[in-house]
């Protein structure tokens, strides 16, 4: 019995392997070139991650050092061969500050909204949408400046939203929505910090709140 047994076994392991074998062989063969391909494809992003970095420092050196030129020509190169990197997003927003030093706002306003439309770190896209909102405030065009910074998640960035809405609300006229634009912003910041103390002064500007 217990012969015929074992035999049974053996011929259902080689019915099962004859059915599903192959099936098994394949899978384990896709797995192994998932595996492989993970591997590729995370030293691939490491080895890019870290191309991108030495890129950035030496744009920033440079920029530091009153080189723009060379700060803008390795920011142009970063931005285009591994804008896939969160340094990407860093660069345009340098290469921005660089353009509109230089007086070029529209190309300025071309590289912030690139930020805007490529970056993955979300405080890189809010200084890039606040920076783009000043540059159309200061152009004149003062609706699409509000327009720019109708967002509902501001998350870290509340304070530097109101504020520039309150310049706007000002340079509008609307003297009451930009008490109340800056009074929000207060309720953002720490009470004893420099950048409470200029937005109590924009305030004060603004003389004693209507009576309602």
């Amino acid at each position: 019995m217990s012969s015929y047994t074992e035999q049974e076994e053996l011929e259902r392991l080689k019915a099962w392997w004859k059915n599903y074998g192959s099936s098994i062989i394949v899978g384990i063969l896709l797995g192994a070139a998932f595996l492989a391909g993970f591997r590729f494809w995370t030293k691939y992003n490491e080895e890019q991650l870290h191309a991108a970095a030495e890129v950035y420092e030496r744009m920033f050196q440079s920029f530091q050092g009153n080189n723009p030129a060379d700060a803008q020509r390795l920011g142009e190169s970063l931005v285009n061969q591994y804008g896939s990197t969160p340094y990407a997003g860093m660069a345009g927003l340098l290469l921005a500050r660089l353009l509109f030093d230089a007086g070029d706002t529209v190309k300025a306003r071309q590289h912030l909204q690139w930020v805007l439309d490529k970056a993955d770190d979300a405080a890189v896209r809010h200084v890039a949408r606040l920076r783009l909102a000043r540059i159309l405030f200061d152009a004149g065009d003062k609706e699409a400046a509000l327009t720019r910074l109708n967002v509902k998640n501001r998350a870290g960035f509340e304070a530097e939203y109101e504020e520039l809405i309150g310049d706007i609300r000002l340079a509008q006229g609307q003297r009451e929505a930009a008490r109340s634009a800056y009074s929000e912003a207060l309720n953002y910041v720490n009470t004893s910090s420099p950048y409470a103390a200029i937005l109590k002064i924009k305030l004060d500007d603004l003389g004693p709140e209507k009576a309602s």
